[in-house]
């Protein structure tokens, strides 16, 4: 005959399986909008001006996007780079997020590069 599990063994693992839940609920947002950007500087990236356009004209849309998704991007964060007819568009950034034990630096990378 299997012996039961004890009650405070129960009780302790929905408490970190939920402590792990409530850790993902507070961070998806920040991943939900990370990818929104992603998308965005690929649909920027995929128009046919991008390639021609100058810096002073992509890093203002990135940001101003960034912005809308209330993004930490500053000016500093995006990288652009044309070589061959070609632009490629990169944003690192950071968020920190405030747990209730801890900080975490969450590092994001976004980028997208003309055919």
């Amino acid at each position: 005959m299997r012996e039961r599990l004890p009650v405070w063994r129960a009780v302790s693992g929905f408490a970190v399986l939920g402590s792990l839940v409530l850790v993902l609920l507070s961070l998806a947002p920040i991943y939900v909008e990370n990818y929104e950007l992603g998308q965005y500087i690929h649909t920027l990236a995929a128009e046919p001006s991008t390639a021609a356009a100058p810096d002073e004209i992509l890093r203002p849309k990135i940001l101003a996007r960034a912005r809308q998704l209330g993004l930490p991007v500053h000016p500093g964060d995006v990288q652009i780079t044309h070589a061959g007819g070609k632009v490629r568009l990169l944003t690192k950034y950071k968020v920190q997020k405030d747990l209730v034990l801890s900080r975490l630096d969450l590092h994001f990378h976004p980028e997208a590069s003309t055919r």
